[in-house]
């Protein structure tokens, strides 16, 4: 009895030290200085967009963001579960950086003959993010059968990426399509597996990458408004467009990145947690980085034309990125704690309503519409009411 008492005791220490260790991680300068590259990439896939903004267009942008959300989404996992201070794995780290930024590199030209490169940089960021990964789980067996479960998923898509980039634009279209439904579908498969999840860590690293997006799109701001006639008209489009990336931000960090954490970090279950953060932050996260990104997009055409109507593609990416943004964050919220964020889905109704209607407004005058109705939606949350002791759910 008296052994038994004991080992509980023992176990509880255990466990309290695990999870004071858990609260205490938080991302590392490595893995900061890593996301640069990142930064490099989403604002190419910004250009791409704006390169043709056409239906294909937008549809090509698209899947390059895919891939590329892909590839850092492997790092998050990875770096989450194992020890990076070594010095092999930072000199590895180190090559996938320098990897990741020839993916970006290639972008703008990824459907103009640059497909090969593309996708041999893209295969070579996923090498060596699978090679840490198997490297660094040695240690924990069931975990090492998790990842050498899902690698092959992972590596089968930039292998397809790189194939594609021999053909044409029907085969390769189609083969890098294939690439992004195979990666998907281990990401489905892992969902059945056990990981080891770190709830203050991936919120962080996830929280960041959001950073990374909101920045390009007051970047792109900038970049719109540079060769832009100076007056009123313009800087009061600016002021609108950055109040709109400021609202993007409150509407997730104002109440939705703590609230995921603290839901992540509440679960036990090493697999109830895996699935969790693979569904709100792998796959979830993923419409909110494109909304800002076509947001940047809407932003950039209507403070280099403000008084202009905003054209339909313009139109498309307002209403989309605000659009994406609300409907992943009602998404998220269904997922935690399985109600629905009615406000969000009507702003987003909205949002798309009006850019749809408005066709003649000038684009300071549509932007404004639009970035006004995400503004009152993120107050809304932000200041309601709620129960006694409780929070608002995210």
């Amino acid at each position: 009895m008296a052994e038994d008492v004991e080992a509980r005791i023992e176990a509880a220490v255990e466990e309290r030290v695990e999870e004071a260790l858990e609260e205490e991680r938080r991302t590392s300068y490595l893995e900061l200085f890593f996301d640069l590259v990142f930064v490099y990439a989403i604002t190419q896939v910004t250009s791409l967009v704006l390169s043709d903004t056409s239906a294909a267009g937008f549809g090509r942008s698209l899947v390059v963001l895919l891939l590329l959300w892909w590839a850092w989404s492997a790092y998050a996992w990875m770096t989450n579960a194992i020890d990076i201070e070594d010095r092999l794995t930072r000199v590895l780290m180190f090559a996938g950086m320098a990897a990741a930024f020839m993916t970006a590199f290639a972008i703008p030209d990824a459907y103009e003959g640059e497909g090969v490169w593309f996708g041999a940089s893209l295969l070579a960021v996923l090498v060596v993010c699978i090679f840490l990964y198997l490297r660094g789980t040695r240690g924990d067996p069931e975990l090492l059968r998790s990842v050498a479960r899902l690698a092959p998923f992972f590596l089968a898509g930039p292998i397809l990426v790189l194939v594609g980039g021999f053909f044409g634009d029907g085969v390769r279209d189609g083969l890098w399509i294939a690439a992004i439904v195979v990666t998907f579908a281990g990401a489905l498969d892992a969902g059945g597996r056990t990981w080891r999840v770190s709830a203050s860590h991936f919120a962080e690293r996830h929280g960041l990458f959001v950073i990374i997006a909101l920045g390009e799109s007051i970047i792109a701001i900038g970049i719109g408004a540079a060769e832009a006639h100076r007056d009123l008209a313009l800087v009061g489009t600016m002021l609108v467009a950055l109040l709109g990336s400021f609202a993007l931000w409150g509407a997730y960090f104002g109440y939705v990145a703590g609230a995921i954490e603290r839901a992540l970090g509440g679960l036990r279950d090493p697999a109830e947690r895996g699935r969790l953060a693979r569904d709100v932050f792998t796959f979830l996260h993923l419409p909110m980085i494109a909304g800002i990104v076509l947001f940047a997009v809407a932003a950039k055409k209507a403070v280099g034309h403000p008084e202009d109507p905003l054209s339909g593609a313009g139109r498309f990416a307002l209403a989309a990125g605000i659009g994406l943004m609300l409907l992943a964050l009602a998404g998220g919220r269904w997922r935690v704690v399985r109600s629905i964020a009615w406000g969000r889905l009507l702003a987003a109704a909205a949002v798309i309503v009006a850019a749809a209607a408005l066709t003649d407004l000038a684009a300071v005058g549509v932007l404004a519409v639009c970035v006004g109705i995400l503004t009152l939606e993120v107050l809304y949350e932000t200041f309601r009411p709620t129960r006694p002791g409780r929070r608002a759910p995210g």
